[in-house]
């Protein structure tokens, strides 16, 4: 019997709605209709971090840190306002900052770090465990 894979798709668009904002939330100044349009990403933990920590418009204190819907909204304006390079760009300063506890924004990034993994479930990946050393080759040596 032979099988087919079926890949969920990426964009589903559901409807058009009135008086409401980017994000869909009701805005009666709002004149024009909207397409609801749903994206599915698939982000790194240092992604998250980094659009979190260090996207520009956007200033996380310690107490929006502690809330989930904060992170939420957050990232959801994050992923927005950036395009894939940016993404990418921001992920690599997230990786470098968490890397050495000397970095300028070491802490604060720890602190975004923490929030990412309370919120949405994800921590950093674990380096890949050195191999064991062969002893029987060592004590003949």
């Amino acid at each position: 019997m032979h099988a087919s894979l079926t890949i969920q798709p990426s964009l589903t668009v559901d409807a058009v709605e009135e008086n409401v904002s980017l994000f869909g939330e009701t805005d009666p100044g709002e004149t024009e209709p909207r397409l609801s349009v749903r994206v599915s990403m698939s982000l790194r933990f240092y992604d998250l971090v980094g659009l979190l920590a260090y996207h520009p418009l956007l200033m996380l204190a310690a107490s929006d840190l502690e809330s989930s819907a904060e992170l939420a909204d957050a990232l959801q304006f994050a992923l927005v306002d950036s395009d894939m390079n940016q993404i990418e760009q921001y992920s690599e300063r997230a990786r470098a900052a968490l890397s050495n506890p000397r970095q300028p924004l070491y802490a604060y990034s720890k602190l975004v770090a923490e929030a990412v993994t309370r919120t949405f479930g994800i921590s950093a990946p674990q380096p890949p465990a050195a191999p064991a050393a062969n002893t029987l080759r060592l004590a003949a040596a």
